[in-house]
């Protein structure tokens, strides 16, 4: 009888020893997925906070060339018989209307 209560340990043994292993297991894979989401998240905020200054510096130089075409616009508005330039002043406008409306747009999809 003894050998088979040494067989039976054993075989409980090893179950235990093979649980436990699978438990300990389990557990460095969670914390290795928490690591790794650690420093995805980190390097995500780092490209999010890249790609808004590259976003912060285009919009910038945007409102530049902006400026620069509305002075062009105004001379050539000035030269304009007054039905041409109502025109043109209303194209203008709607022109800046859609220009608020899409930045609107895109500081919304960026939030």
């Amino acid at each position: 009888m003894a050998p088979n209560r040494d067989l039976s340990t054993l075989a409980k043994d090893a179950l235990y020893v093979t649980v436990g292993l699978g438990v300990i297991g389990f557990q460095k894979a969670q914390v290795q997925r928490r690591e790794l989401r650690g420093r995805l998240k980190g390097q995500l905020d780092d490209a999010g906070k890249r790609v808004e200054g590259r976003l912060k510096t285009i919009e910038e130089r945007l409102e530049g060339i902006e400026t620069l075409v509305d002075t062009v616009l105004d001379r050539v508005e000035e030269r304009l018989p007054e039905q041409a330039r109502a025109a043109s002043q209303q194209a203008r406008t709607a022109a800046r209307a859609t220009r608020s409306q899409v930045r609107a747009l895109g500081s919304r999809g960026a939030a």
